[in-house]
């Protein structure tokens, strides 16, 4: 599966990691500006009508699953 901006939506509200992602978005949560991943996880919250806290949840464990230096930044 090719990495899209779709994709990220999709991994955060499913919690999910497809194969061969990993690294993109080990890359981005490790690197990107704190604002933009909030805006993504917001974004994604109100295109499926959920609260960002759940979605949130969702990063958290994304980050609990991978290798991420910043781990801690994304923890509920």
């Amino acid at each position: 599966m090719r990495w899209v901006p779709n994709a990220l939506s999709h991994e955060l509200l499913s919690g999910g990691i497809p194969t061969g992602c990993a690294a993109h978005l080990t890359r981005l949560l490790d690197e990107a500006p704190v604002p933009l991943v909030v805006m993504a996880v917001e974004e994604a919250a109100a295109k499926e009508g959920v609260t960002p806290k759940a979605v949130s949840r969702n990063l958290a464990k994304l980050a609990r699953s991978l290798a991420l230096h910043r781990r801690g930044l994304w923890a509920p």
